[in-house]
């Protein structure tokens, strides 16, 4: 297991700069290393984004 990954299970992701998309106004990418969706909260900072699971609760996925 790489060491990125055990920085991703503490919350430190890393932005795939290279993938950033422009959606509503908003950038949006993923992480490098565990492929999280995150947004663009402030400029150059980056934040985990809420996605729902289905109806099954409200979960962040990390």
């Amino acid at each position: 297991m790489k060491i990125a990954h055990f920085a991703c299970a503490f919350g430190r992701h890393s932005v795939d700069l290279g993938k950033v998309r422009r959606i509503h106004g908003g950038s949006v990418s993923r992480c490098k290393h565990c492929s999280t969706p995150m947004e663009e909260s402030t400029p150059h900072h980056w934040t985990v984004q809420y996605v729902p699971d289905a109806g099954l609760g409200g979960r962040m996925l990390n």
